[in-house]
């Protein structure tokens, strides 16, 4: 139901046709909205395809009129994949460059940008943070938002295809001992157990190291059958190399932080092929999917590919525009209130930012549908994902979709 502000907010949008209500840019100004994601680093893999995706998303903005008569500038910030590059890449971006929004960071700089969130009433939006710390920590209010699904459900999507499709009823875990790598082992670790698998042994790496020689000798004295591998790509390369080089062929089932053509040619395909990783999917023949597939790859003369969150990263993008049309001003106040409205089920759906900004002109309550899935957040500013893709290392090295499962009916955590 619309409450008595809504109504007038989008009366009024009706009656001006759009015209700007109290924006932070000046006439004429473009409204700047920043990207904050690892450039360099162990999230460096990723960062040109969510540069992409942001592309996409701000060229479609601007195609449509921009937000509020204002064309849209991407300001993309590197934040070197730690805590402190965050918090420098944040405060350049909303004290430099103005920015109402800030999307894109992962589990450990999400974490520890919370505060600077609400301080500063700039939204911050994860494309990719599965850290459990976030689950009940965002949400309208917070200025903390995710458009990927959280490491709790994600834990069950790979216990379960480990017990249900690979029938691997114990496994031994090895992790490195950081925010988003412990996240999504301890979700797994819950979810595992609770369904029937048993855990051998969990073995920590401690990050920086080069040498994982101690820890690769207790692993080989299980005889593993398989090993849950939870660690960034530099360490992940580390340990796998060396096990190997002591004679030890491994069969691997890996987090995201591994999956990505980097980490098969770090560490060698002889190495790591056969090497699994379930990850978040979309409806591929929903209309919203196929748009979204279909302009990203004449944008940029390829697909995009699994598990490297480009759809969720463009998503984020359009909610974080309606939400700013919605709430008639560009600032990240106006973002908060009105990012969880764009997206409500029962509104009018729609799958473009043209199509969401007629809606509101039209006095319309919508619900953008996203082409990562439907971006319903709930109370905590989080959202599910519809499917499940496995993926496993071919033996010429690349990433091969083996297995496509509906996840709509797992539990939530």
């Amino acid at each position: 139901m619309l409450t008595a502000s809504r109504r007038a907010t989008l009366a009024l949008l009706a009656a001006t046709a759009l015209a700007p209500l109290s924006v932070a840019a000046q006439d004429g100004e473009p409204i700047k909205m920043g990207l904050l994601v690892g450039f360099t680093g162990d999230m460096g893999p990723w960062a040109p395809a969510l540069n992409n995706a942001a592309i996409l998303a701000v060229e479609e903005i601007n195609e449509a009129g921009g937000i509020l008569g204002h064309p849209v500038e991407l300001i993309s910030e590197d934040n070197t994949s730690t805590v402190d590059g965050a918090m420098r890449g944040a405060t350049r971006l909303v004290n430099v460059e103005g920015v109402p929004v800030i999307i894109g960071p992962e589990s450990d700089p999400i974490v520890a940008l919370r505060s600077f969130a609400v301080d500063n009433q700039v939204p911050i939006i994860s494309t990719s943070a599965g850290t459990e710390a976030l689950n009940e920590a965002g949400g309208t209010g917070t200025y903390i938002y995710r458009t990927n699904a959280s490491d709790s459900f994600l834990g069950v999507v790979h216990a379960k295809m480990l017990l249900d499709e690979m029938d691997q009823s114990e496994i031994i875990m090895v992790v490195e001992n950081l925010e988003g790598t412990t996240s999504a082992a301890n979700t797994f670790k819950a979810a595992y157990e609770r369904l029937g698998g048993t855990i051998i042994d969990e073995v920590v790496l401690a990050p920086g190291q080069t040498n994982y020689q101690s820890e690769v000798r207790t692993v080989a004295g299980y005889e593993p059958d398989m090993i849950f591998l939870a660690t960034g790509q530099t360490t992940g390369v580390a340990f796998v190399r060396q096990a190997y080089q002591r004679g030890y062929d491994w069969d691997y089932w890996v987090t995201a932080e591994l999956q990505s053509p980097d980490f098969v040619d770090a560490a060698g395909v002889e190495i790591v092929a056969g090497a699994l990783n379930p990850v978040s999917s979309q409806v591929e023949d929903s209309e919203s999917w196929g748009r979204f597939s279909a302009a990203y790859s004449a944008r940029f003369d390829e697909a995009p590919e699994p598990g490297f969150y480009q759809a969720e990263t463009y998503d984020a993008f359009m909610v974080a525009a309606l939400a700013m049309v919605a709430g008639g001003e560009a600032t990240g106040a106006a973002v908060d209130a009105n990012l969880t409205e764009v997206a409500t089920p029962g509104g009018t759906e729609v799958i473009s930012f043209a199509d969401g900004v007629a809606a509101l002109e039209a006095g319309e309550e919508i619900n953008y549908e996203g082409a990562s899935g439907s971006i319903n957040f709930n109370e905590y500013g989080n959202v599910t994902i519809p499917a499940t893709r496995l993926l496993q290392i071919s033996e010429d090295g690349t990433w091969e979709t083996i297995m496509m499962v509906d996840s709509t009916e797992f539990p939530a955590n």
